[in-house]
């Protein structure tokens, strides 16, 4: 399916024709089975405003997207590709279409599960968009107030739809979340469909975001203890161009971001600093990365195993394994996240070359942590909603900085680009008004 022109036209346009008046079960599943909406199309220019890769000067001047080549040097005034908005109101539109049929329909098993999985697939999409176009939740709730995204709930195209404060929204997200984990059975069979596992690992993944550190932990807790394997490095083929399988047993909710050309792997080339953070006998060095053979590395780790500019950006064990460690360090909870970020170690580094991390500082068993979390979790739409909360707090900012044809830009910690503006085809086709920066 392709991204439609403009928000509006979006939400008032079938998005196949073959289904133009679904009314039945198998309908609603084979909307929610088109992989090529649902489980693709989230957004990717977060990535591109992060600090983990770089662009020479040669490289950025001739990138195709102007989008991508402003945003990349953080340029305020312009906004991401349409694409970015229309992908994930595309997953929303079909989830409210799928709701609003089943509610017309026979109640049992078969349409808890259909119900669990609309609900899990409108709040992956909006929790994507929050995390580019809204301002991150203050702890304090000082800033609940402030709009964020329209938080569409019918597919009903007539509907006027309009921004909601930032606090409604994310209420909107948990709510949806809550019944997707009551109504989504334990296993779906394939990743690509949610489960009850998903929805817990979102969850942890949202309350991890809003500095909830208790309920991100206990969500975590509940989908680990459903799924937990953690793939040994040391068994995979680390001179291989896909070293990593589709649907690999790390993977809880399979999803990929939009491709883009410029994340093409002789163009978009890992940060220096990033790569020589891994120690030698880290078997990441290997299996995320290429050797270009002149000092530069390129991204080939994709969880989604393929070698292309889509990126994974579902949910697996490894991430709740790093929010786990997180939260029980900032809950003064030491020995348990020494243990935690102990038994990802133990599986990323070459056999008997893991050292144990022993310290008791927690501030900087939390540094230790943070970094293990930026390089397990890179190019997996991660690091921008990171860096996002993160900087919230002066202890862990990180101001950003780049070199282009000579001139440098950088990025400080809590800058208004962290809140992305609308796409301009969207403002310009719609009633929504642009962001207020």
């Amino acid at each position: 399916m392709l991204c439609l022109q403009s928000c509006n036209k979006f939400l008032e346009t079938k998005p196949d024709t073959k289904l133009a008046i679904p009314d039945s079960f198998e309908d609603c599943q084979a909307l929610l089975d088109g992989y090529g909406t649902v489980n693709m199309s989230y957004p990717y220019v977060g990535e591109l405003c992060t600090n983990d890769f770089s662009l020479t000067s040669e490289y950025w001047a001739g990138l195709e997207v102007y989008e991508d080549r402003m945003l990349y040097i953080w340029d305020d005034q312009v906004t991401p590709p349409q694409s970015q908005w229309a992908g994930p109101y595309q997953t929303v539109y079909i989830a409210n279409q799928v709701l609003s049929i089943l509610e017309t329909l026979p109640e049992g098993a078969r349409r808890q599960q259909m119900e669990g999985a609309a609900y899990f697939y409108r709040a992956y999409a909006l929790s994507a968009l929050a995390e580019l176009f809204a301002p991150i939740p203050l702890k304090d709730g000082s800033n609940a107030g402030v709009m964020a995204l329209p938080y569409r709930t019918s597919p009903n195209i007539e509907e006027k739809v309009e921004r909601v404060p930032l606090g409604e929204y994310f209420a909107l997200l948990l709510t949806d979340l809550d019944n997707a984990g009551e109504l989504l059975p334990r296993s779906a069979g394939l990743p690509s469909r949610p489960n009850s596992t998903a929805a817990a690992a979102l969850l942890s993944r949202i309350y991890l975001y809003l500095q909830d550190y208790e309920k991100a932990l206990a969500y975590a807790n509940t989908a680990l203890d459903q799924q937990n394997t953690l793939m040994d490095y040391n068994t995979l083929p680390m001179y291989e161009e896909s070293p990593f399988k589709q649907f690999n047993p790390e993977v809880i909710f399979q999803a990929i971001s939009a491709g883009s050309f410029t994340f093409y792997y002789t163009i978009w080339k890992a940060s220096p600093q990033l790569y020589n953070s891994y120690a030698d006998h880290d078997l990441r060095k290997q299996l995320y990365y290429m050797d270009n053979g002149d000092d530069t590395f390129s991204f080939k780790g994709n969880y989604d195993g393929e070698l292309n500019q889509s990126s994974f950006s579902g949910l697996a064990v490894d991430e709740l394994m790093l929010n786990k460690a997180e939260c029980l360090v900032r809950l003064n909870q030491l020995d348990k996240a020494k243990e935690t970020i102990n038994l990802l170690g133990v599986k990323r580094y070459k056999k008997d070359a893991y050292q144990p991390v022993v310290t008791n500082d927690a501030a900087l068993l939390l540094e230790i942590i943070l970094q293990e979390r930026r390089k397990e979790l890179v190019m997996r739409q991660r690091r921008w909603a990171d860096l996002k909360r993160l900087n919230l707090d002066p202890a862990t900012a990180v101001p950003l900085k780049r070199t282009i044809a000579g001139k440098e830009y950088q990025l400080q910690p809590g800058a208004s680009f962290y809140t992305m503006l609308i796409p301009r085809e969207v403002i310009n086709n719609s009633s929504l008004t642009q962001t207020i920066r």
